[in-house]
């Protein structure tokens, strides 16, 4: 019987190794969240908190940014500022304070034109490559992140972004605050309410009004149950 009892010890050592073979180790992969076809944001780890919004913030930088980003340190809540260049003669400094206090800036195109539109293949691609150029001066990094004007694009605009390893961001719920409605309270808070979902990409601009109503949306969402997703736990 002693025989077997080295042939048998082999096995008994070998089987738990061959029982894990196909488990998924942990890697950072199950960390974070991931833009889905909906645009909205999901938690990589199905286990994670699905209940948090992703506020961006279009059309910087302007002189109400940075009131919104001492709004959104009040409620220690984190953003994308999605820029134009177009706007940085005007506000040379906030694309780098936002940046410097935590937030995260996004490339929007040079002078926010329609991509979808514009024909010109070089045009378009120095429309986002001068943006990037702007925001790594002023930030020490690339943007992570890519937002079409109007929310329209073309597959071109998609290649060239990810080859800039770029995320492409639309958007799932907005505060319609282009509209002249919406510099009412009432209206600019139930656009957002009205459709209000976990994973939700909010979508704002950098208006007059928006600005003002900032601290009652973020305190109305808090209320809710939401939390406020940081762009920086988002991965390609």
């Amino acid at each position: 019987m002693k025989k077997y009892i080295f042939p048998i010890v082999i096995a008994v050592l070998i089987l738990p190794l061959s029982l894990n073979a196909g488990a998924t180790p942990t890697t950072e992969r199950t960390k974070g969240y991931h833009v889905n076809k909906n645009f909205d944001v999901v938690p990589n780890n199905k286990n994670d908190n699905r209940k948090v919004i992703l506020i961006t913030i279009d059309d910087g930088p302007s002189k109400y940014g940075n009131d919104m980003m001492k709004t959104l340190q009040k409620h220690n809540a984190k953003a994308i500022f999605f820029v134009n260049g177009v706007h940085n003669k005007k506000y040379p400094y906030n694309i780098k304070m936002q940046h410097d206090a935590g937030f995260s800036i996004g490339n929007h195109t040079w002078n926010h034109i329609n991509l979808k539109q514009q024909k010109n293949k070089d045009k378009i691609k120095k429309e986002i490559d001068d943006n990037t150029k702007l925001i790594l001066k002023a930030t020490g990094s690339s943007p992570k992140f890519f937002r079409a004007p109007f929310g329209v694009s073309t597959p071109y605009v998609k290649e060239i972004t990810k080859a800039d390893g770029m995320i492409y961001m639309n958007w799932s719920g907005s505060a319609k605050d282009w509209e002249k409605n919406t510099k009412e309270e009432k209206v600019f808070i139930e656009n957002i309410m009205k459709d209000l979902h976990p994973g939700e990409i909010l979508l704002i601009h950098e208006h007059q009004w928006t600005a003002k109503y900032l601290d009652t949306l973020l305190t109305k969402l808090e209320q809710k149950g939401y939390s406020f997703l940081d762009p920086k736990d988002i991965t390609n």
